[in-house]
Protein backbone atom coordinates (compact mmCIF):
# COMPACT_ATOMS: atom_id res chain seq x y z
CA UNK A 1 0.00 0.00 0.00
CA UNK A 2 1.41 3.41 -0.99
CA UNK A 3 1.60 6.45 1.31
CA UNK A 4 -1.33 8.02 -0.54
CA UNK A 5 -3.39 4.82 -0.21
CA UNK A 6 -2.74 4.65 3.53
CA UNK A 7 -3.65 8.30 3.92
CA UNK A 8 -6.88 7.75 1.99
CA UNK A 9 -7.78 4.77 4.19
CA UNK A 10 -7.25 6.79 7.35
CA UNK A 11 -9.14 9.77 5.97
CA UNK A 12 -12.52 8.15 6.53
CA UNK A 13 -11.89 8.03 10.30
CA UNK A 14 -10.74 11.63 10.76
CA UNK A 15 -12.40 14.90 11.69
CA UNK A 16 -11.48 17.93 9.63
CA UNK A 17 -11.09 21.69 9.63
CA UNK A 18 -11.82 23.50 6.33
CA UNK A 19 -9.02 25.72 5.02
CA UNK A 20 -8.96 28.06 1.97
CA UNK A 21 -7.82 26.51 -1.31
CA UNK A 22 -6.00 29.61 -2.53
CA UNK A 23 -3.46 29.63 0.28
CA UNK A 24 -1.84 26.53 -1.26
CA UNK A 25 0.51 27.02 -4.22
CA UNK A 26 2.88 24.69 -6.11
CA UNK A 27 6.33 24.19 -4.64
CA UNK A 28 5.37 24.12 -0.97
CA UNK A 29 6.18 21.03 1.08
CA UNK A 30 3.61 20.01 3.70
CA UNK A 31 4.17 18.71 7.22
CA UNK A 32 0.51 17.67 7.35
CA UNK A 33 -1.86 15.79 5.06
CA UNK A 34 -4.17 17.87 2.89
CA UNK A 35 -7.57 16.58 1.83
CA UNK A 36 -10.31 17.57 -0.60
CA UNK A 37 -13.93 16.57 -1.16
CA UNK A 38 -14.38 14.80 -4.49
CA UNK A 39 -17.34 15.21 -6.82
CA UNK A 40 -19.16 12.32 -5.13
CA UNK A 41 -18.67 13.91 -1.69
CA UNK A 42 -15.97 11.55 -0.48
CA UNK A 43 -12.87 12.85 1.30
CA UNK A 44 -9.76 12.22 -0.77
CA UNK A 45 -6.07 12.93 -0.28
CA UNK A 46 -4.73 15.99 -2.11
CA UNK A 47 -1.20 15.70 -0.76
CA UNK A 48 0.08 13.44 2.04
CA UNK A 49 2.24 14.71 4.89
CA UNK A 50 5.84 14.94 3.69
CA UNK A 51 4.74 15.51 0.10
CA UNK A 52 5.14 18.61 -2.05
CA UNK A 53 2.34 20.48 -3.75
CA UNK A 54 2.60 20.60 -7.54
CA UNK A 55 0.59 22.13 -10.34
CA UNK A 56 -0.56 18.64 -11.32
CA UNK A 57 -1.63 17.98 -7.72
CA UNK A 58 -3.71 21.14 -7.44
CA UNK A 59 -5.16 21.51 -10.95
CA UNK A 60 -7.89 18.82 -10.64
CA UNK A 61 -9.24 20.49 -7.52
CA UNK A 62 -9.25 23.92 -9.11
CA UNK A 63 -10.99 22.42 -12.17
CA UNK A 64 -13.55 20.90 -9.80
CA UNK A 65 -14.21 24.35 -8.38
CA UNK A 66 -13.16 23.43 -4.85
CA UNK A 67 -13.31 26.42 -2.50
CA UNK A 68 -11.84 24.69 0.57
CA UNK A 69 -9.45 21.91 1.39
CA UNK A 70 -9.44 20.07 4.71
CA UNK A 71 -6.85 19.43 7.39
CA UNK A 72 -7.15 16.79 10.08
CA UNK A 73 -8.02 18.32 13.44
CA UNK A 74 -5.00 16.64 14.99
CA UNK A 75 -2.70 18.35 12.48
CA UNK A 76 -4.32 21.77 12.68
CA UNK A 77 -1.41 23.38 14.52
CA UNK A 78 0.92 22.28 11.72
CA UNK A 79 -1.42 23.94 9.22
CA UNK A 80 -1.39 27.16 11.29
CA UNK A 81 2.39 27.27 11.08
CA UNK A 82 2.12 26.84 7.30
CA UNK A 83 -0.60 29.53 7.10
CA UNK A 84 1.48 32.04 9.02
CA UNK A 85 4.37 31.60 6.59
CA UNK A 86 2.02 31.86 3.59
CA UNK A 87 0.38 34.95 5.12
CA UNK A 88 3.55 36.94 4.44
CA UNK A 89 3.38 36.07 0.73
CA UNK A 90 -0.25 36.92 -0.06
CA UNK A 91 0.15 40.51 -1.31
CA UNK A 92 3.08 39.57 -3.55
CA UNK A 93 1.15 36.92 -5.45
CA UNK A 94 0.30 37.91 -9.03
CA UNK A 95 -2.22 35.10 -9.44
CA UNK A 96 -4.71 36.67 -7.00
CA UNK A 97 -7.20 39.51 -7.49
CA UNK A 98 -7.57 42.23 -4.86
CA UNK A 99 -10.72 40.47 -3.69
CA UNK A 100 -8.88 37.15 -3.30
CA UNK A 101 -5.99 38.81 -1.49
CA UNK A 102 -8.36 40.46 0.97
CA UNK A 103 -10.31 37.24 1.46
CA UNK A 104 -7.14 35.26 2.19
CA UNK A 105 -5.69 37.99 4.42
CA UNK A 106 -8.93 38.16 6.41
CA UNK A 107 -9.48 34.42 6.74
CA UNK A 108 -5.87 33.71 7.63
CA UNK A 109 -5.89 36.44 10.27
CA UNK A 110 -9.13 35.04 11.71
CA UNK A 111 -7.49 31.63 11.94
CA UNK A 112 -4.36 32.91 13.66
CA UNK A 113 -6.18 35.27 16.05
CA UNK A 114 -8.75 32.59 16.93
CA UNK A 115 -6.02 30.27 18.09
CA UNK A 116 -4.24 33.02 20.02
CA UNK A 117 -7.45 34.16 21.74
CA UNK A 118 -8.53 30.60 22.60
CA UNK A 119 -5.22 30.01 24.38
CA UNK A 120 -4.94 33.59 25.75
CA UNK A 121 -1.60 33.89 23.95
CA UNK A 122 -1.14 37.65 24.15
CA UNK A 123 2.14 37.74 22.26
CA UNK A 124 0.61 35.82 19.34
CA UNK A 125 -1.86 38.67 18.73
CA UNK A 126 0.21 41.67 19.71
CA UNK A 127 3.46 41.06 17.86
CA UNK A 128 4.37 40.29 14.28
CA UNK A 129 0.92 38.94 13.35
CA UNK A 130 -0.71 42.26 14.21
CA UNK A 131 1.89 44.22 12.28
CA UNK A 132 1.58 42.01 9.20
CA UNK A 133 -2.22 42.16 9.29
CA UNK A 134 -2.11 45.96 9.57
CA UNK A 135 0.43 46.20 6.72
CA UNK A 136 -1.64 43.99 4.41
CA UNK A 137 -4.96 45.62 5.27
CA UNK A 138 -3.71 49.18 4.79
CA UNK A 139 -1.96 48.28 1.52
CA UNK A 140 -5.18 46.75 0.16
CA UNK A 141 -7.41 49.63 1.29
CA UNK A 142 -5.07 52.33 -0.03
CA UNK A 143 -4.60 50.43 -3.28
CA UNK A 144 -8.26 49.81 -4.07
CA UNK A 145 -10.65 51.11 -1.37
CA UNK A 146 -13.76 50.48 -3.47
CA UNK A 147 -12.89 46.82 -3.91
CA UNK A 148 -12.31 46.33 -0.19
CA UNK A 149 -15.50 48.26 0.66
CA UNK A 150 -17.40 45.91 -1.61
CA UNK A 151 -16.11 42.95 0.39
CA UNK A 152 -17.39 44.15 3.77
CA UNK A 153 -20.44 41.92 3.45
CA UNK A 154 -18.26 38.79 3.44
CA UNK A 155 -16.95 39.45 6.96
CA UNK A 156 -18.04 36.86 9.48
CA UNK A 157 -21.34 37.65 11.21
CA UNK A 158 -20.88 35.05 13.93
CA UNK A 159 -19.91 36.96 17.06
CA UNK A 160 -16.84 35.68 18.80
CA UNK A 161 -14.19 37.84 20.44
CA UNK A 162 -11.70 36.99 17.70
CA UNK A 163 -14.05 37.62 14.76
CA UNK A 164 -15.20 40.90 16.28
CA UNK A 165 -11.60 42.06 16.79
CA UNK A 166 -10.67 41.39 13.15
CA UNK A 167 -13.94 42.86 11.86
CA UNK A 168 -13.56 46.07 13.86
CA UNK A 169 -9.96 46.45 12.69
CA UNK A 170 -11.10 46.13 9.06
CA UNK A 171 -14.09 48.45 9.36
CA UNK A 172 -12.33 51.13 11.40
CA UNK A 173 -9.45 51.31 8.91
CA UNK A 174 -11.89 51.57 6.00
CA UNK A 175 -13.86 54.31 7.75
CA UNK A 176 -10.68 56.24 8.58
CA UNK A 177 -9.64 56.10 4.93
CA UNK A 178 -13.07 57.32 3.82
CA UNK A 179 -12.78 60.17 6.32
CA UNK A 180 -9.70 61.33 4.44
CA UNK A 181 -6.82 59.69 6.28
CA UNK A 182 -4.15 58.79 3.73
CA UNK A 183 -1.05 58.38 5.90
CA UNK A 184 -0.33 54.62 5.88
CA UNK A 185 1.31 54.75 9.30
CA UNK A 186 -1.73 56.40 10.91
CA UNK A 187 -4.01 53.89 9.20
CA UNK A 188 -1.84 51.05 10.54
CA UNK A 189 -2.32 52.45 14.04
CA UNK A 190 -6.09 52.23 13.60
CA UNK A 191 -5.85 48.74 12.11
CA UNK A 192 -3.61 47.60 14.95
CA UNK A 193 -5.67 49.26 17.65
CA UNK A 194 -8.86 47.82 16.23
CA UNK A 195 -7.37 44.33 16.34
CA UNK A 196 -6.41 44.85 19.98
CA UNK A 197 -9.48 46.77 21.17
CA UNK A 198 -11.14 43.88 23.01
CA UNK A 199 -8.00 42.22 24.38
CA UNK A 200 -9.30 42.87 27.89
CA UNK A 201 -12.07 40.34 27.28
CA UNK A 202 -9.42 37.62 27.54
CA UNK A 203 -9.53 38.34 31.27
CA UNK A 204 -13.33 38.29 31.58
CA UNK A 205 -15.16 35.17 32.76
CA UNK A 206 -16.25 33.29 29.57
CA UNK A 207 -19.59 32.54 31.23
CA UNK A 208 -20.23 36.27 31.39
CA UNK A 209 -19.15 36.86 27.78
CA UNK A 210 -21.27 34.03 26.40
CA UNK A 211 -24.28 34.28 28.68
CA UNK A 212 -27.67 33.76 27.05
CA UNK A 213 -29.96 36.30 28.64
CA UNK A 214 -29.58 39.57 30.52
CA UNK A 215 -26.45 40.14 32.58
CA UNK A 216 -26.79 40.66 36.31
CA UNK A 217 -25.53 43.98 37.71
CA UNK A 218 -22.35 42.24 38.91
CA UNK A 219 -21.78 40.60 35.51
CA UNK A 220 -22.33 43.90 33.72
CA UNK A 221 -19.88 45.61 36.07
CA UNK A 222 -17.33 42.89 35.31
CA UNK A 223 -17.81 43.25 31.54
CA UNK A 224 -17.31 47.01 31.75
CA UNK A 225 -13.81 46.47 33.13
CA UNK A 226 -12.50 45.04 29.84
CA UNK A 227 -11.15 48.36 28.44
CA UNK A 228 -9.10 48.89 31.60
CA UNK A 229 -8.01 45.25 31.64
CA UNK A 230 -6.89 45.59 28.03
CA UNK A 231 -4.89 48.71 28.88
CA UNK A 232 -3.25 46.89 31.79
CA UNK A 233 -2.32 43.96 29.55
CA UNK A 234 -0.74 46.13 26.86
CA UNK A 235 0.66 49.14 28.70
CA UNK A 236 4.42 49.35 28.74
CA UNK A 237 5.00 47.12 25.74
CA UNK A 238 7.49 48.78 23.35
CA UNK A 239 5.66 47.42 20.28
CA UNK A 240 2.34 49.11 21.13
CA UNK A 241 1.78 52.71 20.02
CA UNK A 242 0.11 55.19 22.35
CA UNK A 243 -2.79 55.74 19.93
CA UNK A 244 -3.45 52.00 19.93
CA UNK A 245 -3.63 52.03 23.72
CA UNK A 246 -6.14 54.87 23.55
CA UNK A 247 -8.32 52.81 21.19
CA UNK A 248 -8.21 49.90 23.63
CA UNK A 249 -9.06 52.09 26.63
CA UNK A 250 -11.55 54.53 25.09
CA UNK A 251 -13.65 52.56 22.59
CA UNK A 252 -16.66 52.57 24.96
CA UNK A 253 -16.46 56.26 25.85
CA UNK A 254 -19.24 58.57 24.62
CA UNK A 255 -19.05 62.26 23.71
CA UNK A 256 -21.60 63.23 26.39
CA UNK A 257 -19.65 61.52 29.18
CA UNK A 258 -22.05 58.58 29.49
CA UNK A 259 -19.50 55.97 28.40
CA UNK A 260 -16.95 53.97 30.35
CA UNK A 261 -14.49 53.39 31.99
CA UNK A 262 -13.61 57.07 32.61
CA UNK A 263 -16.68 58.99 31.44
CA UNK A 264 -14.61 61.11 29.05
CA UNK A 265 -16.29 63.89 27.08
CA UNK A 266 -15.92 65.32 23.57
CA UNK A 267 -12.34 65.95 22.48
CA UNK A 268 -11.03 64.11 25.54
CA UNK A 269 -11.68 60.97 23.48
CA UNK A 270 -9.09 60.35 20.75
CA UNK A 271 -10.27 60.55 17.16
CA UNK A 272 -9.00 57.01 16.55
CA UNK A 273 -11.13 55.74 19.43
CA UNK A 274 -14.18 57.64 18.15
CA UNK A 275 -13.81 55.96 14.75
CA UNK A 276 -13.45 52.57 16.40
CA UNK A 277 -16.52 53.13 18.58
CA UNK A 278 -18.81 53.68 15.57
CA UNK A 279 -17.86 50.44 13.82
CA UNK A 280 -17.58 48.52 17.11
CA UNK A 281 -21.25 49.24 17.81
CA UNK A 282 -22.30 48.48 14.24
CA UNK A 283 -20.47 45.15 14.07
CA UNK A 284 -21.75 44.08 17.48
CA UNK A 285 -25.33 44.85 16.42
CA UNK A 286 -25.14 43.09 13.04
CA UNK A 287 -23.47 39.92 14.36
CA UNK A 288 -25.39 36.95 15.75
CA UNK A 289 -25.08 36.92 19.53
CA UNK A 290 -25.77 34.13 22.05
CA UNK A 291 -28.82 36.03 23.31
CA UNK A 292 -30.27 37.43 20.05
CA UNK A 293 -30.10 37.12 16.25
CA UNK A 294 -28.12 39.58 14.17
CA UNK A 295 -29.90 42.89 13.57
CA UNK A 296 -30.48 44.10 10.02
CA UNK A 297 -28.51 46.97 8.54
CA UNK A 298 -31.59 49.17 8.81
CA UNK A 299 -32.08 48.50 12.53
CA UNK A 300 -28.38 48.89 13.29
CA UNK A 301 -28.30 52.17 11.35
CA UNK A 302 -31.31 53.46 13.27
CA UNK A 303 -29.58 52.72 16.58
CA UNK A 304 -26.40 54.45 15.38
CA UNK A 305 -28.46 57.47 14.31
CA UNK A 306 -29.92 57.70 17.81
CA UNK A 307 -26.44 57.44 19.35
CA UNK A 308 -25.15 60.14 16.98
CA UNK A 309 -27.29 62.65 18.87
CA UNK A 310 -24.73 63.71 21.43
CA UNK A 311 -23.03 60.37 22.07
CA UNK A 312 -21.14 59.49 18.86
CA UNK A 313 -19.36 61.60 16.26
CA UNK A 314 -22.20 62.48 13.87
CA UNK A 315 -19.90 62.94 10.85
CA UNK A 316 -18.43 59.49 11.34
CA UNK A 317 -21.84 57.88 11.81
CA UNK A 318 -23.21 59.57 8.69
CA UNK A 319 -20.29 58.46 6.54
CA UNK A 320 -20.43 54.93 7.92
CA UNK A 321 -24.12 54.73 7.06
CA UNK A 322 -23.32 55.87 3.51
CA UNK A 323 -20.66 53.17 3.19
CA UNK A 324 -22.98 50.44 4.43
CA UNK A 325 -25.89 51.68 2.31
CA UNK A 326 -23.67 51.14 -0.77
CA UNK A 327 -22.62 47.69 0.47
CA UNK A 328 -26.22 46.63 1.09
CA UNK A 329 -27.32 48.03 -2.31
CA UNK A 330 -24.63 45.96 -4.05
CA UNK A 331 -25.96 42.83 -2.34
CA UNK A 332 -29.55 43.46 -3.42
Amino acid sequence: MTVSDRAATLAARKSYVPVPVDIFTPGHGLDFSLYGRSKDGAIAVVCPAGGELTTATLRPWHDLGARVFYVDTGEHRLYQKFAEAAFHEILGRNDLTVQKKFDLTYKTTLELVREAVSTSSLDEVVGERREKWADNLVTLICGDPSAVEGLVSMLSHDYYTYTHMVNVSTLATLLAHRLGERDPERLKVIAGGGLLHDMGKLRINPDTLNKVGPLTPDEWAELKTHPSLGLDLLHGRPDIREAELLIVHEHHEKLDGSGYPLGLRGSEISREAQITTVVDIYDALTCKRPYRPALSHEKASAILAQEAVGKLNAEMVCLWQEIMNRVVAQEA
